[in-house]
């Protein structure tokens, strides 16, 4: 704790340096009296208008500058808006207005000579507001045409970073239901950040920000939503969002069902080797019924100017769960027949209550702007399993097992940032407690039953340094993680497997203009931990040849990440290196030798992996058409054990997207959405078979936009199925999956007096609740 003392010590020796500083403060907002974020701020000499310091304003509007001399202006401007200038005295410019440039309003939106997508700051931007994706349904139709984002099964992808956080006005998404909640029409614009600083935490590699566009008057709205899924089973999903607004009260909810019938078909061959050869080929048939209930309410007062205060309620319960399974499997050894084993079974889940609570405090004294939250969780489930196995050669067997989950956080986030030195300095600091408890039962005792329990402590501190100058931006950020893990067995601390993890991570970025090529070059080092099922001690019935287990000895894992990311007009690109220390990798291990009985668990890879990703997207627009054509490439260097023999897992992967829009009269929409992806490795995982898909869809809008009826195709070739194998040591596996993922969609969307929330709750702790 020694490194966060000296820390804020730092902080307190800048604050007091600041104080006789000559700083230059305001707030800038639209005509709407809405913050406007991310303007140009620009302080200039006179009388030659020589530049001499820049920066942008802030979520909230708010800017900061340090003058150097009295001879100097400030000039503001914004894209779609007229430029203003002002004097440096007094200091304290106050609220600015700044008002919309109607000819290049119509130069935007007529002659498209404005890029859909730029850079700015630590972030790709692609504006939706007034563009062709404003019209194509949800926030989750609008992500699928993001450069650089890939819709994967139920699941966002950044290309080459994973899944991002997904933030919505500075929230946290934890439920990515929620984007379809929220009508594309009310999204402002979407960033995609590549390399996230240090303010975030540092399992994070990438973070999607969503802003809604700033909404007036006061009154009552609301907005619905129905969907029908029809495929092999029928899905439905039925929504409700409200909200009402007074003078500086703001009170909000929503209401959300979902039920899902999802099948799935896996076709499996495994093969153990020891003192004799196992194979397996099996057989697997899932049909899985889940039946969701979840709702939240919550309120915002803004006290005046400078002081809002929140809170949001979260609860949900999932109704139902049921799980089905058939299975079969052919089993030889040393390539002569051993037996044939018929498995019918039964799964379900009972879900307790979930809660979550989010309380926050954004405001500003004097030059500070302070954003604090408070966060509680809980939530657990009882997983139930019953299934029959019945042999042809060997004994039946009847498995029961139970396993019980409770989960319950507290977290606490406060974030400072003021003017230092011409540019701005943030400080802040998290702290989480986790406590997890793990409970395993097998009736017939065929694996060991067992009773265990996490706490978790997790400490942050961070600091973060942005200042710009005539020849680009800089960025430098420091976090700070102390972690301290205990292990319980049936309430007995278990000394070997309980650690402590203090780790350092930098984060360094600098940004410029080369002619007409926007460029941004960025190092940061992030760490990936284990989740706590990963970690858990339990041991879990799949067969009676393979048990699985977590690992509570697993390491959290190092990554060390260069990223260079450009763009000119409508082409944007990234390239990044990355060395993985650590690699968190699902492998297989004998536990007999004649390789009768497999344990399936988690590793650490000791060695360092190194990948290399390239990322190229074009957004042009042409007439009513709006295409996006990305491409991309991920190649690791890797080899691995597999059956006493190297195994290297070198082949790039490939992907492709091809996404476009036609606006037609009428106020027809037609979205045509393709995605390839080829085979390739990916840690000790080799595709080997390209798969992907093609989406159509034909949207409607009436009563003025307020009314919208959707019909789409997913993945009308019916060609969304993946086929992959795994090679660990003496274990191998070869899996097919396929889902019933070609359907027919119906939505229909209507609105009325719709007013987005004013919530300005960030949330913390929300690296753990991902954990969990």
């Amino acid at each position: 704790m020694k490194s966060i003392g000296t820390l804020f010590m730092l902080v307190c020796t800048f604050s007091s340096l600041e104080v006789s500083a000559q700083t230059i403060t305001g707030k800038l907002i639209d005509e709407n009296s809405q913050p406007l974020p991310y303007a140009n701020v620009v302080l200039l000499s006179l009388p030659d208008s020589t530049f001499v310091s820049g920066t942008i304003s802030g979520e909230d509007g708010v800017f900061t500058l340090e003058t150097t001399s009295k001879n100097q202006i400030v000039k503001i401007s914004s894209i779609g808006y007229k430029t203003v200038y002002k004097p440096t005295v007094p200091t304290n410019i106050g609220i600015v207005q700044l008002v919309s440039d109607a000819q290049m309003l119509g130069e935007v939106v007529v002659k498209g000579n404005l890029p859909v997508t730029r850079m700015k700051g630590d972030a790709m931007v692609t504006s939706v507001e007034n563009s062709v994706l404003s019209k194509v349904g949800s926030a989750n139709d609008v992500l699928t045409k993001i450069p650089g984002i890939t819709k994967k099964q139920d699941t966002f992808e950044v290309f080459g970073k994973g899944t991002p956080l997904i933030y919505i006005n500075g929230r946290k998404l934890h439920d990515l239901s929620e984007l379809e909640q929220l009508n594309s029409d009310e999204i402002k614009k979407v960033e995609v950040i590549r390399n996230p600083g240090s303010r975030y935490d540092a399992t994070v590699k990438a973070v999607v920000r969503i802003q809604t566009i700033k909404h007036q008057g006061d009154g009552f709205g609301f907005n619905l939503r129905s969907s029908y899924y029809q495929s092999k089973n029928t899905d439905l999903i039925e929504q409700a969002n409200f909200n009402y607004r007074h003078n500086n009260l703001d009170i909000f909810g929503s209401v959300n069902y979902n039920l899902t019938d999802s099948w799935q078909e896996a076709i499996m061959v495994l093969n153990e080797k020891g003192t004799k050869s196992w194979n397996h080929h099996m057989e697997n048939h899932w049909n899985v019924l889940t039946e969701d209930l979840n709702g939240n309410i919550g309120l915002n007062y803004q006290i005046n100017e400078n002081h809002t205060v929140g809170a949001k309620y979260k609860v949900g319960k999932r109704l139902k769960e049921e799980n089905p399974l058939s299975k079969e499997t052919n089993i030889t050894v040393d390539d002569v027949f051993y037996d044939n084993i018929k498995v019918t079974g039964e799964e379900y889940r009972d879900h307790k209550l979930g809660h979550e609570l989010n309380a926050y405090y954004n405001g500003q004294a004097g030059k500070i702007n302070i954003d604090f939250n408070l966060d509680y969780f809980q939530n657990g489930n009882s997983y139930n399993a019953f299934s029959q196995e019945i042999s042809q050669t060997s004994d039946n067997r009847v498995v029961h097992s139970v396993n019980d989950v409770r989960n319950r956080l507290a977290a606490g986030k406060l974030t400072l940032s003021f003017p230092l030195i011409g540019g701005t300095f943030a400080v802040g600091s998290e702290a989480t407690y986790t406590h997890r408890n793990d409970d395993y039962f097998n009736e017939e005792n065929y694996v060991p039953s067992s009773n265990s329990k996490i706490k978790e402590i997790n400490a942050t501190a961070y600091a973060e340094y942005n200042r710009s100058f005539p020849w680009g931006d800089w960025s430098l950020g420091l976090r700070y993680e102390h972690v301290k893990f205990d292990y319980y067995e049936d309430d007995i601390h278990i000394n070997e497997q309980s650690r402590k993890f203090d780790n350092i991570f930098p984060h360094i970025s600098f940004s410029t203009k080369l002619g007409n090529v926007q460029t941004q070059l960025s190092y940061t080092a992030k760490t990936q931990r284990p989740s706590y099922s990963e970690l858990s001690n339990n041991v879990y019935y799949s067969d009676r040849f393979t048990l699985q287990k977590g690992n509570p000895t697993l390491r959290p894992t190092i990554i060390h990440d260069l990223t260079l990311s450009g763009s000119w007009r409508f082409l944007q690109m990234s390239l990044s290196y990355s060395q993985t220390k650590d690699w968190i990798m699902f492998w297989g291990e004998l536990i007999k030798e004649d390789a009768s009985l497999t344990m399936l668990t988690n590793r650490n890879w000791d060695k360092s992996i190194p990948m290399f990703t390239a990322f190229l997207s074009a957004t042009p627009k042409i007439g009513c058409w709006s295409p996006m054509l990305s491409v991309g490439m991920q190649k690791q260097w890797l080899t691995v054990d597999y059956f006493k023999k190297p195994k290297t897992l070198n082949t790039p992967t490939f992907t492709a997207s091809f996404n476009n829009t036609w606006e037609l009269p009428l106020g027809f929409m037609i979205g045509l959405d393709s995605y390839i992806q080829s085979a390739g490795a990916s840690q000790n995982i080799y595709t080997e078979k390209p798969y992907g898909y093609v989406n159509l869809s034909v949207r409607k809008s009436f009563l003025n936009e307020a009314l919208s009826v959707e019909l789409r195709g997913n993945d009308i070739f019916n060609t969304n199925k993946i086929s992959y194998s795994l090679y660990s040591g003496d274990y191998y596996l070869y899996q097919k999956n396929i889902w019933d993922r070609q359907e027919f969609v119906m939505t229909v969307r209507y609105k009325f007096n719709a007013t987005k929330s004013k919530y300005k709750g960030t949330g913390a702790g929300d690296s753990q609740k991902r954990r969990m």
